[in-house]
């Protein structure tokens, strides 16, 4: 970068409107009334949220990769992501409209659906330890009759990525976080977009002049990360003033939360943005 150039810290982008996608998707925990505690609704609307997204990403893609997996089962799973064009996929055949055509078996159905998607991805729905442990919630769902319900609700719920891109999925997201967490305990708390755009503007504001320079790498660490929100606020303000000024850069990004929720939400988050950036 020339040395006269002047980063502009002080930037504002068109403000997000996600109260549709939000309210449909809040309209939804209402039929978990009576099973689940209010301050639990998010161990079903959070997974459900990512299950669909991550469906409505794999569509255009889905008959070549449940073709490639027939032909062999033991496809390579690097491979089987360039099929897929994420760096996750799906095996099965089923969506969640399908399952619904069969109410008898849903639960076990829907947890065959599961276990198609790639081994990242099955860690973080299904695991006890590091994950959501939705199998649980299924069943739990499937016993108070509440399963079918929720998941047509879901199947019409739109989060293709061609329509909600990856900004606005963050911002429906942290939304829904924000709402789950108004009961939060003291100390746990969600920052708003303002305010870390503030924090990004104060971190840009001076000594910047040498970030763009040849062969230089920017690395981003967030200690206490949440949902991610300062990371991709700093990533795509480096990556907007990069192109501005006719710049490749090299950011890597690194984040620890001790929240398992909201850490999921981090990884599934930069899945998606090492498939952008590439």
């Amino acid at each position: 970068m020339a040395a006269n150039t002047v980063i502009d810290a002080m930037w504002d982008d068109s403000p997000v409107d996600v109260s549709t996608e939000v309210n449909f998707i809040w309209s939804i925990a209402n039929k978990l009334r009576g099973t689940y505690q209010s301050d639990k609704y998010k161990d079903v609307i959070i997974p459900m949220t990512i299950i669909r997204r991550f469906e409505c990403a794999l569509a255009p893609t889905k008959d070549k990769v449940v073709a490639q997996f027939k032909a062999n089962p033991s496809f390579p799973a690097k491979a089987m992501y360039r099929v897929s064009g994420f760096q996750f996929y799906n095996t099965s055949e089923y969506t969640l409209e399908e399952l619904c055509n069969d109410s008898d078996h849903l639960a076990a159905n829907f947890k065959s659906y599961i276990q198609g998607f790639s081994s990242n991805v099955q860690e973080i729905l299904l695991s006890a330890e590091k994950g959501l442990d939705f199998s649980k919630q299924i069943d739990k769902m499937d016993k108070n009759n509440r399963l079918l319900s929720v998941v047509k609700a879901f199947s019409e719920l739109d989060l293709n990525p061609r329509t909600i891109d990856n900004v606005k999925m963050g911002y429906i997201f942290e939304e829904l976080i924000r709402k789950f967490s108004e009961n939060a305990e003291a100390g746990d708390h969600y920052t708003g977009r303002d305010i870390i755009k503030t924090m990004v503007n104060i971190l840009l504001a001076e000594g910047c002049d040498d970030i763009f320079d040849d062969g230089k790498v920017i690395t981003i660490l967030d200690g206490a990360c949440g949902t991610g929100g300062m990371l991709t606020v700093a990533q795509n303000r480096l990556l907007e003033l990069a192109k501005k000024h006719g710049k490749e850069v090299a950011i890597h990004l690194f984040d620890q939360e001790i929240n398992p929720e909201t850490y999921d939400k981090v990884r599934r988050h930069f899945i998606w943005q090492r498939k952008k950036m590439k």
